[in-house]
């Protein structure tokens, strides 16, 4: 009968958005209004109902069945199989199209998918992050972060008046291609990102990622100071987060001493922070050791463990 795929394989990859496979696959992608453009081709560009074009190639066409035949050059039974295969559910799809239908009323957070537990995510933070429970706790306490039903950790963005303004989700559990589920939510305010406050804050640090921020406290234990995260390497939003804390200052009188950007350690990382120190005089640059402040972490939790057996040890034989 040769290669076949069945009707329910190919219905099941028909139901995932164009979106989710691609970004489940590790392209990356920009929002541009109702359209997606992709970082490396400049002219694929993909609209949020599932049409894809790309104009250089003169191609089109809808879905990711069709997008996985002519970008990753796959015949129609192996694009099947590869969308399927990556893990996405019907359920983030459908979720995905839900929120892109709120677009012309602004963000609006959907709470009814938060899970009523946060078990997956305390377990993903403090076991693969290496976060500290401590930490994880006061985050979920100030209702700054939370699971949703499909066990994704979600990230709120929050304005000064407590109200979820956008938000990241991270997966807590491996897909099928060994990566973790990452998205900023459609829609999130453009200049927005995840924030905590230590203390009162006279400083502001910039980071990539929330998992970063909340990294870089645990190894620093900063006070007086604000963890932003831009959710990459944003100018806008680097501008809004020093922008609102100096004018939050205006009304608490509290100085502001300098801004940090605190993100990685690579050369997009470098480039962002030089830049900045040419448009505002009061800057630092904190660069973490290893590629990004949750590695930093993760090896410094590594060289704790080995060092407390190590003194488990001594003092057992001492005995």
């Amino acid at each position: 009968m040769g290669d076949r795929v069945s009707k329910e394989e190919i219905e099941t990859a028909n139901d995932i958005h164009v979106v989710d496979y691609l970004e489940s696959k590790g392209e990356k992608l920009k929002k541009e209004g109702t359209y997606y453009r992709h970082d490396e081709h400049n002219s694929l560009v993909i609209h949020e109902n599932g049409k894809w074009f790309w104009n250089s190639r003169g191609t089109g066409g809808f879905g990711a069945i069709s997008f996985a035949r002519e970008f990753y050059d796959l015949s129609f039974q192996n694009a099947v199989r590869d969308v399927n295969n990556q893990g996405v559910t019907r359920e983030q799809s459908v979720e995905r199209l839900k929120e892109q239908s709120t677009q012309k009323r602004g963000f609006i957070y959907p709470k009814e998918y938060e899970s009523a537990t946060q078990r997956n995510v305390r377990e993903y933070l403090t076991t693969v992050r290496a976060l500290e429970p401590l930490t994880v706790e006061a985050l979920i306490r100030k209702d700054l972060i939370a699971e949703d039903k499909l066990k994704n950790c979600v990230f709120k963005w929050k304005d000064k008046d407590g109200k979820v303004i956008g938000a990241d989700r991270q997966g807590t559990v491996k897909m099928n291609n060994g990566n973790y589920f990452k998205q900023v939510v459609s829609n999130s305010k453009e200049d927005g990102g995840f924030y905590f406050d230590v203390g009162k804050p006279n400083k502001i640090a910039l980071f990539e990622s929330p998992i970063d921020a909340a990294s870089y406290y645990d190894i620093h234990k900063p006070t007086d100071i604000r963890l932003q995260s831009m959710s990459g390497l944003k100018d806008r939003s680097a501008a809004t987060a020093i922008k609102d804390l100096v004018k939050e200052s205006s009304f608490t009188g509290i100085n502001i001493e300098k801004v940090i950007f605190a993100v990685d350690n690579d050369e997009a990382g470098n480039k962002f922070a030089k830049r900045w120190e040419h448009v505002i005089g009061i800057t630092e640059r904190h660069s973490p050791k290893s590629k990004d402040w949750n590695e930093d972490l993760q090896k410094k939790k590594e060289i704790d463990l080995q060092r407390n057996t190590t003194n488990e040890i001594v003092m057992e034989m001492e005995r």
